[in-house]
């Protein structure tokens, strides 16, 4: 395969910017379907419990194996990606996803359910390491952090719409409807990948300018690339692209997720980054036990419980990308080759991690007490707008839309800077341990919770989360650029 091309020598991409936009739409609805499938049968859990005659903690064991699964599989999928393109991995996960989804509709035992679930993280996991990659092949680093704003979209809605969509559908037609659904609009989807999502992977089509063939071919017969005037530009785009090539299982870079925790800037990164994301995980996984058993609420009311969520997202999200490459760009001018990544990546995340974490405490105790649910969803709402709209930060966050929007931008955009040609994989690692972490701390949290009570539970999740990336993000800041330094060798 032919090297990466120099962002600094030619243009980054010569995709039509109607072709970038339609490639982060698709990733981004891909990236949508995986926090979907987590998410969308949140509110039927009790009828779950109920309907298969299983515990609590048992039906808590479907999320937990769908996150241990969810973080695990992309370490397989984004390897493959990074060498044999974006295009036919991304579609023959969702083909996994719908054979998945199909088979849930109509299963009726709890280890049936189980082995499902599984199988359906396998399919959808892989569309966030994918879509990454496929913001690092379109875009510079100077236009990173909105392209993964619009990227990230997806991702951020998908745990608000599906309690929605799965509250509605839970009620009129019983749990199993909610996976005809998502059958339904994977299908969809799929259809639309094979029909317009281009290959974008840069080893394979270069800048955009090498002519796509076979199954990396859109079916339909559109324009990719811009037209050049100059000589060795139309001399380029008259090439067709090189095919993958012949590699051994043992040099598909399976491991290459894994080892970058022997990266001591990458785990610490990623370490900072899943703290906060794990009291996202266990917030949405009780968030429907919680209004169910406290506030007597029906599954519709708990779908649209996550409401206040999704506009903070929607609203906050979209303007933290932009402010990430804002951030960038002045950083770049003040500094120039002396620019610290990590500094301008990072460095109003303790403050809007301490932030976040306060309101998280606040919204978890008003739930504890009862208190009128307004109290929690205010601060919801609220507190994500206002974070996504000025922060910089780190931390995918649930109750801060800043948290988790922008946070989630300007880490997965410094992962991208650190490993551009493995954009897929340094996201896939990410994965594993924001994943992990979550599902250990969503398989013990009932046990705390029936111990200590709500309010204190997550008190103690969130000062952990206040004071363990503290350190960790001065040390990525004065040590993080001599570490790159010594990778790049």
């Amino acid at each position: 395969m032919s090297p990466p091309q120099d962002e600094s020598t030619q243009a980054y991409s010569v995709f039509r910017p109607s072709i970038k936009a339609l490639s982060m739409i698709l990733a981004s609805v891909a990236g949508f379907m995986s926090p979907l499938g987590s998410n969308i049968y949140m509110p039927a859990l009790p009828q779950v419990t109920e309907k298969l005659s299983i515990t609590q903690g048992e039906t808590l064991l479907s999320v937990t194996m769908y996150m241990i699964f969810q973080g695990v599989a992309p370490s397989f999928w984004a390897p493959l990606s990074d060498t044999f393109g974006r295009r036919p991995i991304i579609m023959c996960t969702f083909l996994i996803f719908l054979a998945a989804n199909l088979g849930l509709a109509f299963v009726n035992v709890f280890w049936g359910l189980l082995v499902l679930r599984m199988l359906q993280a396998c399919g959808a996991a892989s569309a966030i390491a994918i879509g990454a990659g496929v913001v690092s092949d379109m875009a510079p680093k100077s236009h990173r952090g909105r392209y993964m704003s619009y990227f990230q979209f997806g991702a951020l809605i998908g745990p608000c719409v599906g309690p929605i969509a799965g509250g509605l559908l839970a009620k009129r037609w019983e749990w199993h409807s909610v996976f005809f659904f998502l059958s339904a609009i994977n299908g969809i989807l799929l259809l639309c990948f094979g029909a317009l999502l281009p290959e974008t992977l840069r080893a394979l089509v270069g800048n955009g300018s090498k002519r796509p063939v076979g199954i990396w071919k859109p079916c339909l017969p559109i324009s990719l690339s811009v037209e050049h005037g100059d000589a060795e530009n139309q001399e380029e785009k008259s090439v067709t692209m090189e095919m993958p090539s012949h590699v051994k299982l043992s040099q598909m870079g399976f491991h290459k997720p894994w080892l970058m925790f022997l990266e001591p800037d990458i785990a610490l990164l990623i370490l900072s980054y899943s703290l906060p994301f794990t009291t996202y995980s266990v917030s949405t996984a009780t968030l429907s036990e919680t209004l169910s058993d406290n506030y007597s609420y029906n599954m519709i009311v708990i779908g649209l419980c996550y409401l206040p969520l999704g506009a903070g997202f929607a609203v906050g999200g979209l303007l933290g990308g932009r402010l990430v490459d804002w951030e960038y760009r002045r950083s770049k001018e003040k500094h120039g080759d002396q620019l610290n990544l990590f500094i301008a990546r990072l460095k109003y995340a303790p403050l809007f991690n301490t932030l976040f974490c306060i309101g998280f405490i606040a919204v978890e105790w008003c739930l504890d007490k009862k208190t009128h649910i307004a109290a929690p969803m205010i601060v919801f709402f609220f507190g994500m707008c206002i974070l996504l709209t000025h922060s910089v930060g780190l931390f995918y966050g649930p109750i801060y839309v800043h948290v988790r929007g922008q946070n989630t931008h300007s880490s997965n955009s410094l992962l991208v800077d650190l490993y551009r040609d493995r954009a897929a994989s340094v996201t896939a690692a990410l994965n594993i341990g924001r994943c992990i972490l979550g599902a250990i701390l969503v398989a013990v949290t009932q046990y705390s919770i029936d111990g200590i009570g709500l309010g204190w539970t997550f008190t103690i999740y969130a000062l952990i989360s206040i004071f363990m990336p503290l350190p960790v993000l001065y040390t990525l800041c004065v040590m993080g650029p001599k570490w790159e330094k010594r990778r790049t060798k």
